[in-house]
């Protein structure tokens, strides 16, 4: 994409660089106090596409303005996610069938290793389950009683 394009756009980076981003993300949301919260998207097996890239960069134009939110936002975050990849076809493909699992840091997870393995954990069982349409499943907080 040249340097010009200002149309909002995901950036996808290697697992590595998002470990260490999510790292010192947790770090600042434990000393600022705030929420950060953590999505895994998987595109299900069935849901055929011609460019594996093209939909990435969708999945990542649609998901990076709404992480971050408290637990109780991603319910209604992860329900626009699936509203908006719904409409993503590929010339005369089905529409795009998304998994999706998500935690959120401090309220389920403790760590932002705790934040990733939770939303990639929630996110596989969803997509061993699914069936033709997309869907989610969040960590819950833990009961403290």
């Amino acid at each position: 994409m040249p340097r010009w394009d200002f149309r909002p756009h995901g950036t996808i980076v290697d697992e590595e660089t998002f470990g260490r981003v999510t790292e010192l993300e947790t770090r600042q949301a434990a000393r600022l106090q705030y929420a950060v919260s953590m999505l895994t998207i998987h595109q299900s097996p069935d849901g055929s596409v011609a460019d594996q890239a093209d939909v990435s960069e969708q999945l990542a134009e649609v998901v990076s303005p709404v992480v971050g939110g408290e637990l109780e936002d991603l319910r209604s975050i992860v329900q626009r996610i699936i509203a908006e990849v719904s409409y993503h076809r590929s010339g005369e493909q089905r529409a795009l069938v998304v998994s999706i699992g998500g935690s959120s840091f401090p309220a389920t997870a403790t760590s932002s290793r705790e934040l990733l393995l939770q939303a990639d954990t929630l996110a596989e069982e969803v997509r061993q389950e699914q069936g033709h349409d997309s869907t989610y499943r969040l960590r819950e907080r833990p009961d403290t009683s």
